[in-house]
């Protein structure tokens, strides 16, 4: 049969078995009969599709870190309304000297002279007419701040209104000995969505060549080897495309488009991996291809379906959550999942019946897929022949690991996003050395005009705060603006501490005063969090269970699948903890560590390590019971299930771990947080769990394993994974 030919036309006679396949043996049929017409069909999505995945970056927003409907963000909406004037989110440029400014002023008025009406400004503030109380000049003289109004009509254009500025300070040419960087809010977005953009190039590229030779050393041919990019292309395209059309309706944050790339190659791989290993099974068995692509889709198919539904209902939990960021990085992912979901449904089984045997590889003696079979058969009897001892063995790793993750301290970060050398980060530091720690995100409180006096001196004699000012005349509401400028940084525990000791203490002296300001936003956004998280971790574990319960019909299997999952991503909290808070580690991954976890992780990393980890488990699982539905001995099922699936997954945790690593070592502190943990939860994942736990414990129950109360059996729908 040559590519692309029409195996309908090989044989007219109906399938008298095919009326009685599912739903997805019948799409997998479908898919063979008329491979032409799903392949063009594929094709037109994704040409539709590749103009807007495209021009994605810029669609994105920058913007979108706030706890909706919190006080911090309440007081950021009353400041840009009723107090404009105090430029609360102006971007800073940050002016030094060697010299006295007073003694040798030509250097600021040439950089305030070149930004007056520049690209992205409304106002520019002179620090050498500004009042005295303003503290736009530095205590020794050789520092000022420089606020630039930013030109903006949403909060999409914050960041590209800051880095125009960033540009044009780069632009203007000082006297020897003088220095200017532009930091603040805004410009620390622009640095940090370019970074994170380049970073995805990178790890495209560093990604790229590992990948490819894994794929080939799995698959034993370049054909079948070009089968998962091409797969995780088509999926990525019609996720970012569909991502794209969203921003039409809601701001959607540019984190979305890295996550939704990371998860797509991820899945892409897993998905292709898993079908095409089992329909070369069904061809090795002696059937055709459509019958065989029918098979693979009643099984291997059915898992890749029911994986990507579980990891769609665990991100979705996300949802939970109240800030844009993180329900659009959930977005993104769970687009790219279903668009990958999809194609690995319809177009791979198009796509591996024209190929015909082009997709197989010759067998032998040395046929690897055998030899791989025989290694994991050996491997699995031999942790049944211990399985107390495996089990606990596997379970000290794990629990060892997770240990750090008791004293693992949640917070938000700061400018330590940015790389050194980067103009918001210079400028940061800049501001600090010469301002103090916490100058650069002072803390804001509107208040009726006639409280103020009363909140500057609550804030006064607090010892963490500096200064504690009234910055503004009164607005029309009758309320005015108190600044607070913290002894801290704004990402440092202590200011959230202050945050919480003030608010408590105007709270009962002066009701009708609002804190707000970034260390404030950090501190609502991390309650915001940690405060949703137990019910989204508990949404998360629900749907898991009881997806558990009526694929598999066991309640003991359901019941520590879960449990083994919590471990594991525990240990992957461990391991996070070890790196990002404590810094052990940190210096080999190019970063400097934080001194907390971002208090994004635990929930993030929960919902996207249980969807995955399902992945894994879903799949051998599966074959266990097909083979436990065909031979009746429990123990057997799992030795000849795990030979069965051990080399795919295997082969895509590797290859998983590769993009992982690749999208967090190229990337600043969040992403790398994230693709390094993630990296760690797959190996212990495929290794640990799949590889000692499961085949230990199901191995030491037998029969048992697979008990289901009768009136529990009698309630729950049937799912086979025979055919």
């Amino acid at each position: 049969m040559t590519l692309l030919e029409d195996p309908a036309s090989h044989d007219t006679t109906a399938d008298t078995s095919a009326s009685k396949e599912g739903l997805l043996a019948r799409t997998g049929r479908a898919a063979g009969r008329r491979p032409r017409r799903v392949l063009a069909l594929w094709a037109i999505v994704i040409v539709a599709s590749a103009p807007l995945a495209v021009t994605l970056t810029g669609a994105l927003s920058g913007a979108g870190w706030e706890a909706q409907g919190s006080t911090a963000q309440e007081v950021r909406d009353e400041l840009r309304t009723d107090f404009p004037q105090l430029g609360a989110e102006a971007a800073i440029v940050a002016y030094r000297q060697d010299t006295p400014i007073a003694d040798d002023p030509a250097g600021l008025t040439a950089l305030v002279a070149g930004l007056q009406g520049s690209a992205g400004t409304t106002t520019v503030v002179d620090p050498l007419t500004a009042p005295t109380e303003a503290g736009l000049l530095s205590p020794d003289g050789q520092a000022a701040l420089i606020p630039v109004g930013l030109e903006s009509t949403t909060d999409a254009d914050l960041p590209e209104s800051a880095g125009e500025v960033m540009a044009t300070v780069a632009g203007i040419e000082l006297p020897a000995g003088a220095e200017a960087d532009t930091t603040g809010e805004w410009a620390v977005w622009h640095d940090f969505n370019t970074l994170n953009e380049e970073a995805l190039h990178r790890a495209e590229l560093l990604s790229g060549l590992p990948t490819i030779i894994l794929l080939f050393v799995a698959f034993g041919s370049a054909i079948a080897a070009g089968l998962p990019l091409l797969l995780a292309v088509a999926g990525i395209a019609v996720g970012f495309a569909a991502l794209h059309l969203g921003t039409s309706a809601t701001p959607l944050s540019v984190w979305s488009m890295n996550f939704s790339m990371m998860i797509g190659l991820a899945v892409g791989i897993d998905y292709s991996l898993f079908i095409v290993s089992r329909y070369r099974e069904e061809r090795e068995d002696g059937k055709d291809p459509l019958d065989a692509i029918a098979g693979t889709l009643a099984t291997a198919g059915k898992a890749v379906f029911l994986s990507a539904l579980t990891v769609v209902l665990s991100l979705a939990a996300i949802f939970l959550v109240p800030v844009m960021v993180f329900r659009s990085m959930a977005v993104g992912m769970i687009l790219s999942v279903v668009a990958t979901a999809a194609a690995s449904l319809t177009l791979l089984p198009a796509i591996l019946v024209a190929l015909g045997d082009r997709v197989l590889v010759a067998k032998g003696d040395d046929d690897p897929d055998r030899a791989a079979e025989g290694r994991w058969a050996r491997w699995t009897a031999a942790a049944m022949r211990r399985p107390g001892l495996t089990l606990a063995a596997g379970l000290g790793v794990l629990l060892l690991l997770a240990v750090p993750a008791l004293g693992m301290r949640l917070g938000m970060p700061g400018a330590g996003v940015v790389d050194r050398g980067e103009q918001s980060r210079d400028g940061y530091d800049a501001v600090v050395d010469s301002f103090g720690p916490g100058a650069p995100a002072p803390l804001f409180v509107t208040v009726p005009a006639a409280d103020a006096t009363a909140v500057v001196e609550i804030a006064a004699a607090d010892r963490g705060v500096v200064a504690a000012d009234v910055v503004a005349e009164p607005a029309a509401s009758g309320r005015t603006v108190v600044r607070i400028t913290p002894a801290t940084t704004v990402d440092d525990e202590a200011t959230s501490q202050l945050v919480g000791r003030l608010r408590g203490q105007l709270d009962a002296a002066v009701p009708e005063a609002a804190l707000g300001g970034p260390g404030a936003q950090n501190h609502d956004l991390t309650a915001a969090l940690t405060g949703t998280a137990p019910l989204a971790i508990g949404a998360i574990m629900l749907v898991a269970f009881v997806l558990l319960l009526v694929v598999f019909r066991s309640l003991l299997i359901a019941v520590t699948s879960i449990l083994f999952n919590l471990v594991g991503v525990a240990a992957s909290f461990g391991f996070a903890t070890l790196v990002f808070q404590y810094g052990h580690g940190a210096s080999l991954l190019g970063i400097e560590h934080q001194g907390f976890v971002d208090a994004w992780a635990p929930l993030f990393f929960f919902a996207l390590l249980f969807g995955l980890s399902m992945d894994y488990q879903l799949f051998l699982l599966a074959a266990i019971k097909e083979r436990r539905d065909a031979t009746g001995d429990a123990r057997l099922a799992v030795r000849e299930g795990i030979a069965r699936t051990g080399r795919p997954i295997t082969n895509a945790a590797l290859i998983m771990i590769v993009v992982f690593i690749a999208f967090g070592v190229t990337g600043p502190i969040p992403p790398t947080e994230l693709g390094v943990t993630l990296a760690l939860a797959v190996f212990l994942d495929a290794t640990v769990i799949r590889m000692m736990l499961v085949p230990s414990l199901l191995g030491m129950l037998g029969e048992k394993a697979w008990y289901l109360p009768g009136w529990l059996d009698r309630r729950l729908p049937h799912i086979s994974f025979s055919h």
